[in-house]
């Protein structure tokens, strides 16, 4: 069992890591505290034809998404970002997959974008040169990103990388076999303090298997961790903190009629790979390693591993299990974790709110009325940056793109219950 000792030690650790990796990058906004950036978004002008769109010039963000915090919310205009297909927070900067350096005519998301709050325009990372190829899921920590690049006409084989700094060349890490009998669900993964855990699937000796790799820098060589028959067990959704690594694993009856979810924690320092399960369910998905702990979602009985769920918070220190409340939300899914808050997708896209480890309390950013179709979807947290999609579209896709938001989240340890 991992000591809290060992934890404390670690998670210590992760923080001076983070810091250390995070290079030369600039603040923000200059001369503004980290939790108060000004909000900047482009006018409707529209990027240029080109991989270098023409700046349009910054103006204020009207919104009303600073809820109990008082958050200072920014926007990027929909003109930089669409067609936009993944995003996510690195951290520092907002980062995005995005067909735009071709026009308002892609069909594609090949590319690899940020923002960072203060900037004039959104950066392009790395341009991809097979412009039939997208970018389906990414995720980064501080200047390094990972991606998964699939094929548009919906090839089986997918291709996973790792960047290390705008314009250079990926490293590729793993490639899916394009057999019909391996599944070609794209690979899990997480970024953190110059490391990577992914899961994927692949050719095995026997038939398709599921597998877990580890690389860091600055090699980046792949290590096997885990591997499991893909008949008999799945590993997914990996999280990682520091050494500390989380993971679900899923294992399925004999006949494959029903499984039980099961999420383990290990320590990547230790010589031997000795995980420590948490849940006690068999419900439990989607793990992620906070501060003082790990978080997971728990679905209904009889409900997919990606069907909405209720998040459940295992104390380190305690060794107790308990709710972690999202409310108004009480279904939710797609957890992500910061420094201190937790975001998730909620089952009610009209209700917008965050939990609060520090403060053991959820708090609401805003609410829609459902006529006017605005609402919030697939929040997510990375350090103290909040990133979300805001849309007023209907369902059958009427209306404007969708829109990229970001927030800035008081620090932990700051105790506050709103920004300055």
């Amino acid at each position: 069992m991992i000591q809290p000792r060992r934890w404390a030690a670690t998670v210590l650790a992760a923080v001076v890591t983070g810091v250390a990796g995070c290079g030369p990058a600039a603040p923000p906004t200059p001369g503004s505290p980290q939790g108060s950036p000004e909000p900047s978004m482009g006018t409707s002008q529209g990027p240029a034809t080109s991989s270098n769109p023409s700046a349009p010039q910054p103006t204020p963000s009207p919104t009303s998404e600073g809820g109990s915090l008082g958050l200072r919310v920014g926007a990027l205009d929909s003109a930089w970002t669409a067609p936009l297909l993944e995003f996510a927070g690195d951290g520092e900067a907002v980062i995005f997959s995005s067909g735009v350096a071709d026009g308002t005519s892609s069909v594609s998301a090949p590319d690899l974008w940020r923002y960072r709050p203060g900037m004039d325009q959104p950066e392009l990372l790395w341009d991809n040169p097979n412009r039939d190829r997208q970018l389906v899921r990414i995720a980064g920590d501080l200047g390094t990103w990972a991606f998964v690049e699939v094929g548009v006409e919906g090839e089986r084989a997918w291709d996973l990388y790792l960047l290390t700094g705008p314009g250079e060349t990926p490293i590729h890490l793993d490639t899916h076999p394009g057999d019909e009998e391996v599944p070609s669900l794209v690979p899990s993964f997480t970024v953190h303090g110059g490391q990577i855990v992914w899961t994927a699937f692949d050719r095995g000796p026997n038939g398709p298997v599921s597998q877990m790799f580890h690389a860091s820098g600055p090699t980046w060589e792949p290590r096997l961790l885990a591997e499991r028959d893909a008949d008999a067990a799945e590993l997914w959704l990996p999280s990682l903190r520091g050494s500390l690594l989380a993971y679900g694993e899923v294992i399925y009856a004999a006949d494959r009629s029903t499984d039980e979810r099961q999420v383990h924690l290990v320590d990547l320092a230790e010589r031997a790979f000795e995980p420590q399960r948490l849940d006690t369910s068999g419900l439990a998905t989607m793990p992620l390693v906070v501060a003082d702990g790990v978080i997971w979602k728990e679905t209904d009985p009889g409900f997919s591993m990606f069907n909405w769920g209720r998040l459940r918070h295992f104390d380190a220190v305690s060794g107790e299990t308990s709710h972690l409340t999202m409310a108004p939300q009480e279904y939710v899914n797609y957890p992500s974790a910061g420094s201190r808050f937790v975001a998730a997708w909620g089952a009610d896209a009209f209700t917008f709110s965050i939990g609060d480890l520090e403060l053991r309390e959820s708090h609401l950013l805003g609410t829609y009325e459902p006529e006017t179709n605005e609402n919030v979807l697939r929040p997510h947290v990375s350090s103290d940056l909040l990133v979300w999609l805001h849309s007023a579209q209907d369902g059958l896709g009427n209306g404007p793109p969708g829109e990229i938001r970001y927030a800035f989240l008081p620090s932990a340890g700051s105790g506050r219950r709103g920004v300055d």
